[in-house]
C-alpha cells in the first residue's frame, strides 16, 4: 500500500512539474476605436473608444475562455426632425464572456485567430446606459516575448442601449471596431 501512495506522490509531482511550464491562464489589454455603421432610433451612427480587459484559462494554445471588462464610449452628433443639432454621449461599462481560438500561423511571429464576445453592460449611476452586446472578429498575433504577443483586432459589433431615465428611448447601433493590445499566455 505504501508503494502505491509513493508511486501516485511521484506521479503528481511530475505532472505538477510539467504543468509548471505552461501558463495556464491569459491577459488581455486593449485599447481602440469604435465606427458607428448603423443605429436605430433615426440618429446617425456614434463613434468611440474602448479600453477592455480580459483574463481566462488557455487551453494549450488551442482555445482561450475568459471573462472581461470594459469601458466603452460613443459620442455623435446628429439633426432632429425639427432642425436642431444635438450631441449625444452613452458611456458602457460592459462585462463580457472573451472566447479565441487560433486559426492558422500567419509567419514565424505571427498568428491569425477569431475572437468572440458576448455580455451586458449594467446600468451604473446616470452616465452609463445598460444593454446586451455581442462582438466577432479576427485577430493578428505578433510575437514579442516568450508568452506575450502585439494583438490586433478588427471585427462587427452590436451594443444595445438602455437608460433607466424616462424619456430616454432604447436603442441599438451596429459599428466596426479596431483595438491594439498586448496579450499575455
Amino acid at each position: 500500500m505504501i508503494k502505491y501512495v509513493l508511486l501516485l506522490a511521484v506521479l503528481l509531482g511530475c505532472s505538477g512539474a510539467t504543468r509548471a511550464q505552461q501558463r495556464p491562464t491569459y491577459t488581455l489589454l486593449e485599447a481602440g476605436g469604435i465606427l458607428g455603421l448603423r443605429h436605430s432610433g433615426g440618429l446617425d451612427a456614434m463613434n468611440g473608444y474602448q479600453f477592455h480587459f480580459a483574463f481566462g484559462r488557455n487551453f494549450y494554445d488551442k482555445a482561450y475562455l475568459g471573462l472581461g471588462i470594459g469601458n466603452d464610449v460613443y459620442r455623435g452628433r446628429s439633426t432632429t426632425i425639427e432642425g436642431t443639432r444635438t450631441t449625444s454621449r452613452v458611456n458602457t461599462l460592459p462585462i463580457f464572456a472573451d472566447f479565441r481560438v487560433p486559426l492558422a500561423a500567419v509567419s514565424m511571429l505571427g498568428r491569425l485567430s477569431a475572437m468572440a464576445n458576448v455580455g451586458y453592460a449594467p446600468g451604473i449611476g446616470g452616465d452609463y446606459f445598460k444593454g446586451f452586446l455581442a462582438k466577432g472578429g479576427l485577430t493578428y498575433s505578433h510575437l514579442l516575448g516568450e508568452g506575450s504577443d502585439l494583438l490586433f483586432s478588427f471585427g462587427y459589433g452590436f451594443q444595445q442601449f438602455d437608460s433607466r431615465f424616462p424619456g430616454y428611448p432604447t436603442f441599438h447601433q451596429h459599428n466596426l471596431f479596431l483595438t491594439v493590445g498586448l496579450f499575455v499566455h
